[in-house]
């Protein structure tokens, strides 16, 4: 075999592991994206001044799973949004897999973590999860916290 030729064999496997790679991680992180885009569409719904209270709870209704829908109604927060929901996403977030869910946390990197999962195939909220602190340390919280103590309302910085 010709040095040329040799060199084109290797850059050839170089290039079929590159794509190789590239193709596992777009298919092992497509639940998440998914699931993000899903939770971020939820928060742009709840948080749509232009609707009015009932409009907003209706344009949301699809994203909550039937458990949470179940144990729970959906409410306008005091100070715009859906109790329970957060006002804004942190470009800081993090997400990632629990077995068959995802969770996220939408502050930067601390703070209230959040459940969505897969049904009819649409990624939708199940509601909280816990309480992520520094180390990554997750506190879970129990789901039957007064809703209100969830509503933080509109986000004031100093």
């Amino acid at each position: 075999m010709s040095p040329k030729s040799r060199n084109i064999l290797i850059a050839a496997a170089g290039v079929a592991t590159l794509l190789g790679a590239l193709a596992f991680e777009v298919v092992a992180t497509r639940p998440v994206r998914r699931a993000v885009r899903a939770y971020s569409e939820l928060i742009t719904i709840a948080n749509r001044p232009d609707l009015s209270d009932e409009a907003r709870i209706e344009a949301a209704r699809p994203y909550f799973s039937s458990r949470y829908l179940a144990s729970r109604p959906i409410r306008p927060a005091a100070g715009g949004g859906i109790v329970g929901l957060p006002r804004s996403i942190s470009t800081n977030f993090q997400a990632w897999r629990e077995g068959d869910a995802v969770w996220i946390c939408p502050t930067n990197r601390v703070g209230l973590v959040h459940r969505l999962v897969e049904e009819d195939g649409r990624w939708r909220f199940d509601g909280l999860v816990g309480l992520l602190r520094g180390r990554n340390e997750l506190v879970p919280v129990d789901e039957t916290i007064e809703d209100a103590t969830l509503d933080a309302g509109p986000i004031t910085r100093p």
